[in-house]
């Protein structure tokens, strides 16, 4: 399968995914409708699907979310064939991932050293080339 096709699969079953998951077709409490879909890597004979699970609670949510997704995977990956339409459906393999978190971390900081650069007063060239004393 070449790399566009694996690509578009990807798509596809993320969309379709989220949208089970979105529409609370997933009945598993474990899994949350704050979690999202981060990645999907879709194997080059397309027989496995590796997603990556993020919730915007943190890793243990995306954690206990990949427990039910993994035991709901049977009815995801049903759910997802007769939306492909493809010979084979990938078999769907979920993975936790912070990557939501991460992001949240990362923005954090950079918004903490926007602060502090706002706060910094402007030294002065004079001042800041002579010599101390």
């Amino acid at each position: 399968m070449d790399e566009l096709r694996r690509a578009r699969l990807a798509t596809r079953i993320v969309r379709e995914l989220s949208t089970l998951v979105q529409t609370g077709m997933v009945k598993d409490p474990r899994v949350d409708r704050l979690i999202g879909f981060s990645y999907c890597v879709v194997a080059k004979d397309g027989s496995t699907a590796r997603l990556g699970v993020s919730s915007y609670r943190g890793l243990a949510a995306a954690e206990r979310a990949t427990l039910g997704l993994r035991s709901a995977a049977g009815y995801l990956q049903a759910r997802v064939a007769k939306v492909l339409h493809t010979r084979l459906t990938p078999k769907l393999r979920f993975v936790a991932d912070d990557s939501i978190g991460l992001a949240q971390r990362t923005l954090h900081t950079l918004s903490e050293l926007g602060e502090n650069h706002d706060d910094a007063t402007p030294v002065d060239s004079a001042e800041r080339d002579s010599p101390a004393s």
